[in-house]
């Protein structure tokens, strides 16, 4: 029995030395575990930090080369808070603007003092309590007080930005400002020169007109007069020799040419210079007409107001010349019925149209450098300062409409 007990409690102990050491290593594996997990951590998060510290710092770093960027370009971002005013300006305005970064954060109405007077409508948005537009589109001046008594700078401007929620909810414009003043110069320049060929084209086309007034009346009265006086003399010979039938058959062969070549006299002068436009426009266009329209079996209507009447040579000229072309592409073209032609006056604008009930075509599938009769008119139209529509669909007949500015007219003359 004591043998017996002193196995068992020596088994007891053996088995607790053994649960001792294994509690032992797995706490001692556990603790290690510990460890590894702890230094794997701050392994990491250093690693993490080193990252985010090189992270912010090309971050910076761009940053910084993109300011040096903007503000070596002609250009400037920006972003306003309405009711608030600028959250943050680039330094490239001080290169746009006589004011700094730090003076329009300060007070956003130095950029409306900075603008010219006559183009500040489309800033509205500077002023405290005005709504923001959800877009921006503005193209302004800007004059820079300039040194020394010389010429103050103007600057031309082009602000494009659109609104955009900020951190806190709130809206905010975020735009740029950009210097066009070169590609504004060459513009001007570019309509100074367009203007500059379209009065050299009406100098040549009113001295062509005069031209063809001058020839036309050369052909009808110096030309007119010989034939007139050959026939005579024609007449006057065959009287003498009313004997002799082959010399009258010749005779007679001879003054049928003469009256070919004075009818053709008559109709080059004609196309040189209608002579009813002699006596006004509507005359003229009545003629014209008459002369190509109903030859064609097309009817027509003509509606001019009064005002046709004593309208300048030279506006009368032009527009005879557009309704003239109109009528030639009608013939040519249109396959039309009937033509109407109407002149009014509204709101000192001067307005004729020609329309025609024919197959009609696309305007914007015309190619202006193939169709120069389209050309002609919408040239004669610029040199008046006015505007030329065309008005156009297949099956849908044609309709030309001129807009002028109402010339000014003659002063009635007062009775003797």
């Amino acid at each position: 029995m004591g043998l017996a007990y002193a196995a068992t409690e020596l088994t007891q102990v053996g088995t607790s030395r053994q649960l001792t050491l294994s509690t032992g290593l797995l706490l001692a594996l556990v603790f290690a575990a510990m460890v590894g997990i702890a230094v794997w951590s701050w392994l990491n998060r250093r690693r993490l930090r080193e990252r985010r510290r090189i992270a912010e710092t090309e971050l910076r770093a761009t940053q910084n080369r993109l300011a040096q960027l903007s503000n070596q370009l002609p250009i400037a971002l920006f972003s306003f808070r309405p009711g608030h005013g600028f959250e943050a300006v680039s330094d490239g305005i001080g290169n746009l603007l006589p004011v700094t970064a730090q003076q329009l954060l300060a007070d956003p109405m130095r950029l409306l003092a900075a603008v010219a007077a006559e183009d500040r409508a489309g800033l509205q948005w500077l002023n405290n309590g005005a709504d923001s537009p959800t877009r921006l589109e503005w193209l302004g001046r800007t004059v820079a007080p300039a040194a020394g008594g010389r010429e103050p700078e103007v600057r031309w401007l082009q602000m494009r930005g659109s609104v955009d929620i900020g951190p806190g909810g709130e809206p905010l414009l975020a735009g740029v400002i950009v210097d066009v003043t070169p590609l504004m110069n060459a513009q001007q320049s570019l309509e100074a020169s367009r203007e500059e060929l379209r009065r050299l084209a009406t100098y040549r086309e009113n001295e062509r007109e005069q031209e063809y007034r001058r020839l036309a009346r050369e052909f009808h009265d110096e030309l007119g007069q010989l034939l007139t006086s050959a026939r005579m003399q024609l007449q006057w010979l065959d009287g003498r020799l009313a004997g002799d039938p082959p010399t009258h058959s010749a005779l007679a062969a001879i003054e049928t040419i003469i009256g070919e070549a004075y009818r053709s006299v008559k109709s080059i002068a004609a196309e040189l210079r209608p002579p009813a436009l002699n006596l006004g426009l509507p005359a003229a266009i009545e003629w014209q007409a008459a002369r190509v329209l109903e030859p064609a079996g097309l009817q027509f209507t003509v509606a001019l107001a009064p005002v046709a009447e004593s309208l300048p040579d030279a506006v009368a000229t032009a527009l005879f010349r557009i309704v003239q072309e109109a009528f030639t592409n009608v013939l040519r073209y249109a396959g039309a019925r009937s033509v109407h032609v109407s002149l009014r006056a509204d709101g000192g604008q001067l307005i004729l149209s020609v329309a025609d009930d024919g197959c009609g075509f696309d305007p914007a599938a015309v190619a202006a450098g193939e169709h120069f009769g389209l050309v002609g008119m919408r040239e004669r139209v610029a040199a008046l300062h006015g505007a030329l529509d065309i008005d156009s669909a297949a099956g849908e007949g044609t309709r030309i409409t001129v807009h002028l500015p109402l010339p000014a007219l003659p002063a009635p003359e007062s009775p003797p």
